[in-house]
């Protein structure tokens, strides 16, 4: 898994305006990132940086995020 990657998503999901965050654009973080990553290999990273997001949100109870 590239760290750098999951940062970015990471990064994004916590400090993006949560009206801006859709499947699209978490998508489009990853492949901007590197356009040849395999389907399965950025599923996994967008799945983990969630994970980690949520449980950002669900430590803070001002701050809600509205996944996928």
């Amino acid at each position: 898994m590239s760290s750098e990657l999951y940062s970015k998503i990471y990064n994004f999901l916590v400090t993006a305006k949560q009206e801006h965050i859709t499947a699209t654009s978490v998508i489009y973080q990853g492949i901007e990132e590197d356009p040849w990553i395999s389907q399965n290999d950025l599923r996994s990273i967008v799945n983990q940086a969630i994970g980690f997001a949520s449980n950002l949100y669900a430590e803070e109870p001002s701050c809600q995020l509205k996944l996928l």
